[in-house]
């Protein structure tokens, strides 16, 4: 389930617990040494995605020299995350996944150099396909998941676009303050994320966890 990202905190994989040393286990403990490594991957994947967002954003909104070499670093990042789900999921599913989020950028990148630029109609076309790639996000992960909900990753997908345009729109007013605050909750919300995608995969797969 997916939760807002002021609880995303929640423990990670709550049903499973170890036994007590002195209690006979009644199945198999996970490996919570595999389960470890796949957190961790997800995890940074997603931090990367919205780090490097973040560093494009600065970029792009001062105008900075390294624009090119932030954006070419940011556009690996879908690549990154596909990686996490190839260990687990077919070629086909992960080249999917790697197009959707490098789309998603693209029109992310978009919008904040029409908003940058005071181009408003382009920016409501721009924010209008952002969301329609979320939704098609939604849809290509609950396909691939019995545990990955359409409408769970729907306010997911939303949610993490709200952030950013809050922390878009408080860097390119020169509010810097809102702005670091305004990523705060990004980075919140992505932490949440990838452990939403991890305990589907282990749910999934939990075979390879024990």
């Amino acid at each position: 389930m997916y939760f807002p990202e002021e609880t995303y905190e929640k423990p990670l994989y709550d049903g499973d617990l170890p036994h007590h040393h002195h209690e006979k286990p009644h199945h198999k403990c996970p490996d919570f040494y595999r389960q470890q490594i796949l957190t961790n991957a997800m995890r940074l994947a997603w931090e990367q995605h919205v780090y490097w967002t973040r560093m494009f954003l600065i970029s792009t909104a001062e105008r900075l020299a390294d624009a090119g070499a932030t954006t070419a670093r940011l556009m690996q990042n879908p690549q990154d995350i596909a990686n996490v789900f190839a260990t687990y999921y077919p070629s086909d599913v992960t080249k999917k996944i790697a197009k959707l989020l490098t789309e998603h950028l693209q029109i992310g990148g978009d919008l904040i150099v029409a908003l940058r630029d005071g181009k408003q109609a382009q920016a409501k076309e721009l924010t209008t396909k952002w969301y329609a790639n979320a939704d098609e996000m939604s849809a290509a992960f609950a396909a691939i998941n019995p545990n990955y909900k359409y409408e769970e990753l729907r306010k997911m997908f939303y949610r993490h676009l709200e952030l950013t345009t809050a922390e878009v729109s408080a860097r390119l007013a020169k509010k810097y303050a809102e702005d670091i605050a305004a990523f705060g909750k990004v980075e919140r919300e992505a932490m949440q994320m990838a452990d939403y995608f991890t305990q589907g995969i282990f749910k999934e797969f939990m075979n390879r966890f024990v």
